[in-house]
């Protein structure tokens, strides 16, 4: 969610001692600890600040690369055509301020 890591599960102490830990390595809590459904579910900052990283998100045969610089998008996508993937879409700005790219897997795929 965002710059935000929501933590769920089944049982609230393991819920809250994963909060717990996130805190310690500097997080902050966005929410308490609150029952949803059958689940317990918790918000926190993330302390990692992943914002600056990007985010690869496999859409069928293709791969969507989004990141906060056209420079890191580019990395990404070349360490991806290294491994097999091709260039669909160059980087462009995003709405959000963020740069993305579009790759295809596709060759990567094996019939046997």
């Amino acid at each position: 969610m965002g710059a935000n890591l929501v933590i769920t599960g089944s049982d609230k102490a393991a819920v809250e001692a994963a909060a717990k830990a996130l805190v310690a390595k500097g997080g902050k809590l966005v929410s308490k600890v609150e029952p949803l459904g059958s689940k317990w579910v918790v918000t926190c900052e993330d302390p990692e600040d992943r914002s600056k990283e990007c985010t690869v998100v496999k859409l069928g045969l293709q791969l969507m690369v989004k990141g906060p610089t056209e420079q890191m998008v580019k990395q990404k996508v070349a360490e991806l055509v290294r491994s097999g993937a091709k260039l669909v879409s160059p980087p462009s700005e995003a709405g959000d301020g963020g740069w993305v790219a579009v790759c295809d897997d596709a060759d990567q795929v094996h019939k046997w």
